[in-house]
């Protein structure tokens, strides 16, 4: 209705495993800056050959380099650390999360039926899970609430889109058979509320309140069928496949569609973890291998490191060409989109997280001044280094929730009196 302060900022968060080497995201015009901070345009520079598939999007590519995340546990994977900043668990355990990551913090600010949509092609670092549901320990609602996610490609589709497409019509009368269902527990909580002692009221209260939730979400599904049907990917073989490069293709798919369908506006896809073995790209290692200077056919680490950043940059090609065919207010729904790749072990296999290289695509609504922008701060313990607390707390102020800092604080740099704790406030539009 052009009321552009009323559009919903979307979110992609695409998380990898082995870490993001920074050389590997640095645009040649960069790569002599030592330790300098640096904030430049990056329309005209030259991006890395894995970088290619974001060409044709430069002036919405933001990189940005040299935040710490030492507060975070190191090595393979930093589990919820890497978007809570905290460290928790162990090597093998993701432990209890102790607050709500920043990416479940930004889908509260823009609620949608599926407020928060997970989807995963493997499971925490060592997993072998493959479909179903998964709890990769990565993404967390609250404290002790672990964000679930979809495995299976054809399931997520029949979760987000069965209501209104179906192959047959078995999504529609689950659906009808789902709704009927809430409307018993509902009343039949209420019953047993009024005949319990008050010390258990309160429990049954959050128990209600998520059934209650759940009869929102369908009675909004229910209007939105039409719009559903239009959006909806189309069901074919993809979603089936048990090749890994084909589900993560199905992912995505299904990540675009649900934000154009206005099912969500926030996506985290967790895309491999160290056992993955990406064969349609010509490897038979898997990353953990690779991650350990392990060569295959003939290739090095760095060449195979750059075959699979190829291909999760053509995801994410795909994906921001998919937004930006949709018209949006002036513009397009990229513009108030940001895809936001990552990894979970920081700058290599087994991350220091000294620096938490970050790659965004999209307009960030307007809201941050980083679109079109290398950035880079000086490296860890120099004056003016900043850390992924102050990333996340940035975003979150930007995106309408004022909070003072957002994670645990690095005590090192605290102690040394380095520590700004703080919103990026040159980031900032």
């Amino acid at each position: 209705e052009g009321n552009s302060g009323a559009m919903p900022s979307r979110f992609v968060f695409v998380v990898k495993d082995s870490g993001i080497w920074p050389s590997g995201i640095t645009p040649n015009e960069f790569k002599a800056n030592g330790s300098k901070p640096i904030n430049a345009s990056l329309v005209n520079a030259t991006l890395p050959s894995s970088m290619a598939p974001l060409r044709p999007f430069q002036d919405q590519v933001s990189i940005v380099q040299g935040l710490s995340g030492k507060m975070c546990r190191g090595g393979h994977t930093s589990h919820f650390g890497m978007m809570g900043v905290y460290m928790v668990g162990s090597e093998v355990n993701p432990g209890n999360p102790l607050r709500a990551t920043a990416d479940a913090e930004l889908a509260k600010l823009y609620p949608a039926p599926f407020n928060h949509v997970g989807l995963a092609v493997r499971g925490d670092w060592g997993s072998t899970n493959y479909g179903g549901t998964m709890y990769p320990g990565i993404s967390a609602v609250g404290p002790g609430k672990e964000l679930p996610f979809q495995g299976s490609p054809d399931v997520a589709f029949d979760q987000l889109f069965g209501s209104a497409v179906s192959t047959s019509k078995e999504g529609e009368r689950r659906f009808k058979l789902q709704k009927n269902l809430l409307d018993f527990m509902v009343d039949d909580i209420k019953k047993v509320e009024r005949a319990i002692p008050s010390t258990e009221k309160m429990k049954m209260d959050a128990y209600l309140n998520a059934f209650e939730e759940l009869q929102v979400r369908h009675s909004k599904l229910v209007g939105m069928k039409d719009n559903l049907k239009g959006n909806a990917p189309q069901l074919t073989d993809k979603f089936t496949s048990m090749i890994e490069e084909v589900r993560q293709e199905a992912h995505c798919d299904l990540a675009v569609a649900a934000l154009i369908a206005g099912l969500t506006n926030c996506v985290t896809i967790r895309l491999d973890n160290a056992n993955t073995v990406y064969k349609a790209l010509g490897l038979a290692r898997n990353i953990h291998g690779i991650g350990h200077d392990e060569g295959d056919n003939g290739r090095d680490q760095a060449q195979c490191r750059e075959i699979i950043q190829t291909h999760h940059m053509e995801l994410i090609a795909t994906m921001a060409k998919k937004l930006k065919a949709v018209p949006e207010g002036n513009g397009n729904m990229l513009d108030n989109t940001m895809i936001i790749y990552l990894s979970d072990s920081s700058n290599k296999h087994h991350g220091d997280c000294l620096e938490w290289p970050y790659v965004v695509v999209g307009g960030c609504s307007g809201k941050l001044k980083i679109p079109g922008r290398y950035i880079c701060y000086p490296k860890y313990g120099d004056a003016g280094c900043r850390t992924i607390g102050d990333w996340w707390t940035t975003l979150l102020n930007a995106q309408g929730n004022p909070i003072k800092y957002y994670g645990n604080e690095d005590l090192e740099l605290k102690q040394n009196g380095l520590s700004h704790a703080g919103p990026l406030v040159e980031l900032m539009a």
